[in-house]
């Protein structure tokens, strides 16, 4: 990845956390990750829910897509604006009954 990348990417990923706050965006959302593809016509915005309301949050989400694009679209100087796509990131899930099933197993030995 270049450094140009990872700075479009750093950017994105803090100005979609601001714009999803003044939004006021229900639930615990965290930005987690950002994808710009090279040719930055396009950004996976990767979020992580808490909550029991995960698919009616990134609804709520996707309906505030056009004013989180404004607000990056503000900041970034570039020709090329990315279009936000929103994901939803289940890593942190996934460890989590990673480290129960290593639990489990290292109790039944």
């Amino acid at each position: 990845m270049s450094d140009r990348i990872r700075k479009v990417n750093e950017l994105i990923k803090h100005e979609v956390a601001e714009a999803l706050k003044r939004e006021g965006v229900g639930g615990f959302v965290t930005v987690k990750a950002v994808e710009t593809t090279r040719d930055m016509k396009h950004a996976d915005v990767w979020v992580s829910i808490i909550g029991e309301n995960e698919e009616e949050t990134l609804t709520e989400i996707e309906e505030k897509r056009r004013e989180v694009q404004q607000a990056v679209s503000a900041k970034l100087t570039s020709r090329n604006v990315p279009a936000i796509k929103f994901r939803l990131d289940h890593s942190g899930a996934y460890a989590q009954k990673i480290e129960e099933l290593l639990k489990n197993g290292s109790s039944e030995s």
